[in-house]
């Protein structure tokens, strides 16, 4: 790297959805480190796509494999040790597995779609949340 360049760290993640008796809804994920809900995202492995990285990570944080949608969004941010960061976000559906909780993430919770927009801690899972939104329209129902 340059003198004077900043890096960009990437990462990729999930808005997983299911339907639940005719309503979509959205899996969020507790981080206890972070006091927070959220979408399952993290970092890319060197030798990784960006899609790569958002299949794995969703795995890694909620146990569940997912089949790929379509891109979302991304979002940028500096985290707290001042660094820039920029994860992008693909919409999913959660095709076998099971949570188990860790030290990373110690609960999820499968909520309605729109009401999710009540939950979230960040702005940038608003986004994302919107994006797909924006995506499927008004109507949520199956």
């Amino acid at each position: 790297m340059q003198p004077g360049t900043v890096a960009v760290i990437l990462g990729g993640g999930g808005l997983i959805t299911r339907h639940n008796d005719g309503e979509l809804e959205v899996l969020m994920v507790h981080r206890p480190k972070h006091l927070d809900w959220s979408l399952p995202a993290g970092k890319l492995d060197p030798g990784e796509t960006l899609a790569e990285c958002a299949l794995r990570e969703v795995h890694e944080e909620t146990g569940y494999v997912c089949e790929l949608g379509r891109e979302l969004d991304m979002v940028e941010y500096t985290d707290r040790r001042g660094r820039t960061r920029q994860v992008h976000y693909w919409e999913m559906d959660a095709i076998s597995g099971s949570f188990s909780p860790s030290l990373e993430v110690d609960a999820i919770a499968w909520i309605p779609l729109v009401e999710s927009l009540n939950y979230f801690t960040n702005e940038r899972d608003l986004k994302i949340v919107s994006a797909f939104l924006a995506l499927v329209g008004t109507s949520v129902l199956a």
